[in-house]
C-alpha cells in the first residue's frame, strides 16, 4: 500500500510508513556504508546523536527528489533526512533480528 503526503499529515499513516515508502535498497546501501558504526553505536532512537550535517549531506547525494511528488510531497532536506533515518532504522532492526 503506498501513501500520499496527505494520509501521512492526516494520520493515515505513521512516520514511519510514509517515509519508509521512500527508502531504496540504494538508499539504504549508502546509509550503511557511510554511517553503519554510528548507527549500531547510537543511543538516540533517532539518531539526533549523528550530526545532522551528515545527514543533509548524504541526503543530497542519495535521496532523489522526483519521488516525493509521486506522493503529493516535494524534496526539503528535512524530509531527505527523515528517508534517512528510517533506512538507519530499518539498518538497525536488521541488525538486531540476527
Amino acid at each position: 500500500m503506498t501513501f500520499t503526503r496527505k494520509d501521512y499529515m492526516s494520520g493515515g499513516c505513521t512516520h514511519e510508513e510514509y517515509y519508509g515508502q521512500l527508502v531504496t535498497p540504494e538508499i539504504r546501501a549508502g546509509v550503511w556504508g557511510a554511517l553503519y558504526g554510528r548507527i549500531v553505536a547510537s543511543k538516540d532512537p533517532s539518531f539526533n546523536d549523528i550530526a545532522l550535517s551528515q545527514w543533509d549531506h548524504l541526503g543530497m547525494f542519495l535521496v532523489p527528489r522526483e519521488p516525493f511528488k509521486n506522493f503529493g510531497d516535494f524534496y526539503t532536506k528535512a524530509g531527505a533526512v527523515c528517508v534517512l533515518k528510517e533506512a538507519a532504522r530499518q539498518i538497525r532492526e536488521a541488525q538486531t533480528c540476527q
